[in-house]
């Protein structure tokens, strides 16, 4: 029997990926000056730029964590080389893949090939960027969807929806004055936006963080290639000050449509328990819900502050009872075996009474804690 496709959440996806054909109609402007490319092109570019600076401040950032529980807590140094190798080998292919493709298939004499061709090779090489970016979104739809946050996967479809539009812009400025076809322009427009509606398929039935982390990388290696190429086009038509401008213009109107999508998650998300237990707001950094398993064993669900659930295998935690008490005891949290949770075994006086238990998790350096009582 075949696995069927889950057409909630890809819906979804096709509808935050759709909207990526709605900047694409500016590669039809006509007769457009050199002035004009530039000033394009350099929005661009500084959309892609904000998107590098967002992608690789992600991914970095998880991996100072596991580098900081690691070094400060003795913890297992497995994590980091796990998900740092995967950054590492995703960052390359992404980067050097696309040299390698380009003098395989494209040649390496960039100046000397004809400006309309040129110009529909960089659109595509975007498009592939975008495409691999925009995968990582659908994962992050459908890992929402899956664990019942519905409200948090809509909120995510629409907030992806307003930020690629200006990723469609980003493809179709580099064409603009070469009167690109509707045809090319849609198939830029699948390959661009098509895996947010795989990846909201794929994401709602199997939650892999190491393949949303390799993914990620890989869209971080393209872009930094792609705005190399758009920078040296950008040199060959000499805008001067109108490059700069639109530096700032891409940048700052890529920056505004993430904030807007984060304030209104943080107002939105979905906040309660899923799996029956004790849940509770962390500083507003996490969010945990903490649950009693057979005798004396807890669970600690961890969520990130818009409630999506995070990959225990990243996390390091522990468990303090009674913390306010003249003797308070303190055990650490273990990994559950898929990664979902972290497990942990109360010492024999906590069994039957009610307990007054505090949970942290490491952050930086720094324990996020919580305070739960639990009855008997």
């Amino acid at each position: 029997m075949g696995i069927g496709i889950p057409w909630g959440p890809a819906w979804l996806g096709l509808l935050a990926g759709g909207t990526i054909f709605l900047g694409l109609p500016i590669a039809r402007l006509s007769r457009v000056s050199n002035r004009t490319k530039a000033f394009l092109n350099a929005v661009s570019t500084g959309i892609l730029i904000f998107l590098l600076v967002e992608i690789t401040g992600h991914l970095i950032e998880q991996i100072e964590e596991m580098v900081e529980a690691a070094v400060v807590e003795g913890g297992s140094p497995a994590g980091v080389i796990r998900y740092g190798g995967l950054f590492v080998l995703g960052f390359s292919i992404g980067l050097l893949g696309l040299v390698l493709f380009e003098r395989t298939f494209l040649g390496s004499a960039k100046d000397e090939t004809r400006p309309g061709k040129r110009a529909k090779q960089l659109a595509l090489m975007i498009a592939v960027g975008l495409g691999l970016h925009n995968l990582s979104e659908g994962l992050a739809i459908g890992q929402g969807y899956s664990s019942g946050a519905i409200q948090l996967a809509w909120l995510l479809a629409v907030g992806f929806a307003l930020h690629n539009a200006t990723e469609g812009f980003g493809i179709a400025a580099p064409l603009s004055g070469h009167r690109a076809d509707w045809g090319f322009l849609g198939t830029c427009g699948v390959i661009a936006g098509g895996p947010t509606f795989l990846g909201a398929a794929v994401g709602s039935w199997w939650v892999n963080p190491p393949l949303e982390i390799f993914c990620l990388a890989l869209a971080a290696g393209t872009i930094l290639y792609i705005i190399g190429e758009l920078l040296h086009l950008g040199r060959l038509l000499k805008g001067e000050a109108i490059v700069e401008i639109g530096l700032l213009i891409g940048f700052f109107v890529a920056m505004g449509a993430d904030f807007a999508l984060s304030s209104a998650m943080e107002v939105t998300a979905a906040h309660g328990p899923r799996h029956g237990g004790y849940f509770g707001d962390a500083n507003d950094i996490y969010h945990y819900e903490l649950v009693r398993g057979p005798d004396r064993r807890i669970l600690l669900y961890v969520n990130d502050h818009y409630n999506r659930p995070l990959d225990a295998k990243t996390l390091q935690g522990r468990w303090i009872l009674d913390p306010d008490g003249p003797k308070p005891l303190t055990g650490f949290f273990l990994t559950s075996p898929d990664g979902s949770h972290l497990v942990g075994d109360l010492p024999s006086s906590a069994k039957g009474g009610p307990a007054h238990l505090k949970v942290e998790v490491l952050k930086k350096g720094q324990w996020v804690g919580m305070e739960f009582y639990l009855p008997p």
